[in-house]
């Protein structure tokens, strides 16, 4: 568990930056929208998201467990300070909710590695042969649990997303449903029961298509056990959990139009994890190492020891193959290749052996981290300015934050952190619910005539506008609209001649002095510019 600790706050630097807590990417910045509604505001549950798609919002598929986890940890942290610090000198004194954010996924990554630990240390591998030295291959799965870099990333630092909350209830739910192919057990099924409807309550997807490939498995190859009495307390326990989830959520799900459907598969192209995955990309290799060459000769040859071995190795092609279709799935490929490592070195006979090519086979892995602890000076550039950069987003958020509502509109990946910072509403946001105003942004930064812009604005009751690095938001939103971009759209003159800036626009920064303060060598900063309502409306 250490060693998942020190691992997930490799990015100390990228998340601590002067004093202030900053998060890994826009999707935490809406999670924490949610969270402060709960903490701040008395939400009990977040319904409607009004910071995002202003001003109808949008009902996102967001739900409560991870705003009440991370709220929980706020509650336990305000504790300790109050106990520990009472002079209440420490610069994180005013920050918990922040602070609880950032560390709630490394915290549940370090859960679910200790928990696979424990859990290793229960199960009996194999029928045969020498048990105390076959027992010691099980720490295979949480050593490696610990150190896989996609892993590390799904549970970093600086990272409140829901992929991290998933990981920990699927990993529980898998071990649980080998525990009970062992033995029948009630205790293990009602984990079983009770961490599958946990995990289908935060999302639909990912663990609804890993349950039914587990049913599919049980019905498959042992159908029996699957009905037993044990088996049924476990089903009812999950069952009434999905019946708080649906009493407490409600039911959210609305089928876009067809614009929005086309729309939909333009944008998740500017996704990095809803992107497929490249055979002759390294990523497979540098999130599994070379193992995974191997194991499904292992696989075969393992069969006759332990018959959980084949359902284990479909269940892993299975997420393979979703892996290829989407990246977001290589943190469960990482994980199911991790519960089957054990049963990989069944074949072996001799541990220490194992352990050998265990390291060996982790060169991959190794490189990664290498590159990520120790980046050479363009990627050392790169963090830098972003790091920068985030600083002077912030400022601008301080600068548009105010007791009065006064709506933003700015790039889509700018809009969450925007709106967490200055508390204002935003045009955009970082969900597929929130493509209309997603494409009404990219619309205005990409058009070349002032009224059809204006009127964006004026649709939208925006009081701010955010500019973004010119080629930036160009791209970015030439992709979205599925056309070629004008030779001199919005987008170009407001982030490098404001002095053409339509009349509508006041520019409030001056680039000289920003450019100066950060001293960067290429300069992508923001403009930010005010809105004036009297010329906006006819």
């Amino acid at each position: 568990m250490l060693l998942a600790g020190l691992a997930r706050t490799h990015n100390l630097r990228d998340v601590f930056i002067d004093g202030q807590i900053y998060f890994v990417d826009a999707d935490c910045y809406s999670r924490m929208t949610r969270a402060r509604a709960v903490a701040v505001d008395g939400a009990g549950v977040v319904r409607h998201h009004l910071f995002e798609n202003y001003p109808e919002g949008t009902e996102p598929h967001t739900t409560a467990p991870l705003d009440y986890l991370i709220v929980g940890v706020q509650c336990v942290l305000d504790l300790g300070f109050r106990v520990f610090e009472p002079q209440q000198t420490s610069i994180l004194r005013g920050q918990t909710l922040d602070l609880a954010g950032a560390l709630v996924s490394p915290l549940l990554g370090m859960f679910t590695c200790g928990f696979l630990g424990l859990w290793a240390t229960t199960r009996r591998l194999c029928s045969e042969g020498d048990a105390p030295a076959r027992l010691r291959c099980w720490g295979l799965a949480p050593l490696f649990f610990a150190i896989s870099p996609v892993l590390v990333h799904g549970t970093v630092l600086g990272r409140p997303d829901h992929q991290s909350l998933l990981l920990a209830l699927v990993a529980v739910a898998l071990c649980a449903e080998l525990a009970l192919v062992e033995r029948s057990s009630r205790h293990w099924s009602i984990v079983a029961g009770v961490a599958w409807a946990l995990s289908l309550w935060v999302s639909l997807y990912e663990p609804l298509l890993l349950l039914l490939t587990s049913l599919a498995l049980w019905l498959g190859f042992d159908r029996r056990p699957f009905w037993t009495a044990d088996r049924r307390v476990g089903l009812a326990c999950g069952l009434a959990v999905l019946t708080l989830a649906l009493l407490v959520e409600g039911w959210r799900f609305h089928w876009p139009d067809a614009a929005l459907r086309e729309a939909f598969l333009r944008w998740k192209q500017t996704i990095g994890e809803l992107n497929h995955l490249d055979l002759r990309s390294p990523l497979l290799f540098q999130w599994l190492g070379w193992g995974v060459l191997g194991a499904p000769a292992i696989f075969f040859l393992s069969r006759r020891e332990d018959l959980r071995v084949i359902p284990l190795g479909i269940l892993l092609l299975v997420t393979l193959g979703l892996t290829f279709s989407q990246l977001r799935w290589g943190y469960f490929l990482a994980l199911i290749f991790a519960l089957t490592l054990p049963w990989q070195a069944i074949r072996f006979k001799r541990p220490w052996l194992v352990w050998l090519a265990f390291c060996a086979l982790l060169w991959p892995m190794l490189r990664d981290w290498d590159e990520q602890l120790f980046p050479n000076s363009n990627a050392q550039r790169q963090l830098t300015l972003q790091r920068r950069e985030a600083v002077l987003l912030r400022q601008l958020a301080a600068r548009m934050s105010g007791p009065e509502e006064q709506p933003f509109l700015a790039p889509w990946w700018l809009s969450p952190p925007l709106a967490y910072w200055s508390g204002q509403p935003g045009v955009a946001g970082s969900s597929h619910q929130s493509l209309p105003g997603i494409l009404d942004s990219a619309s205005f930064y990409l058009s070349d005539e002032f009224p059809k812009a204006a009127a964006i604005l004026r649709e939208r009751k925006v009081r701010w506008v955010i500019a973004d690095e010119a080629s930036r938001a160009i791209n970015t939103s030439a992709l979205l609209l599925g056309v070629a971009p004008p030779l001199r759209p919005l987008a170009l003159i407001l982030a490098e001649e404001p002095q053409l800036a339509p009349d509508y626009l006041q520019s409030i920064d001056d680039p000289a002095r920003v450019a100066g303060e950060f001293r960067i060598e290429e300069p992508q900063f923001y403009r930010l510019y005010r809105v004036n309502g009297a010329k906006v409306h006819p």
